[in-house]
């Protein structure tokens, strides 16, 4: 699989992972689906981002963080939607680490159906240039 490829997962995966680490803690701190939360996330989520566009130093790590908090945002909004409790926000922010995870752990899968493709890919073409 091609590197760019792998690296692209594994950045879903952590940003995905970042929202959880940002949603728990506020569950344990007993802080519900506020507006507030919302309004902070998004203040992080801009300040990474604008980290990340004007930093040289620390280009290549903030290129996708800035994506955690943005995740965490909308979670916290879907959450003051239907009125979250604090448990309920720490069990979304649970469920954001969980599809974090699950995608990490379906590389070897995303490699099989890669290869198989390419494979699929190269037989049709050989197919074609002969001519069948």
């Amino acid at each position: 699989m091609d590197e760019k490829y792998e690296r692209g997962i594994l950045r879903i995966s952590a940003v995905f992972i970042l929202a959880a680490v940002l949603l728990i803690p506020l569950g344990f701190l007993g802080l519900p689906a506020t507006p507030g939360v919302v309004v902070g996330m998004i203040v992080l989520a801009f300040t990474l981002f604008y980290a990340w566009q004007f930093s040289e130093d620390y280009n290549a790590y903030l290129s996708g963080l800035w994506l955690g908090p943005t995740i965490a945002a909308i979670v916290s909004a879907a959450g003051l939607v239907i009125g979250a409790s604090p448990g309920e926000l720490q069990s979304l922010g649970g469920v954001v680490g969980l599809i974090g995870v699950f995608n990490l752990l379906l590389r070897p899968v995303y490699r099989i159906v890669h290869y198989v493709l390419t494979v699929t890919i190269q037989i049709g073409r050989e197919i074609q240039e002969e001519g069948w």
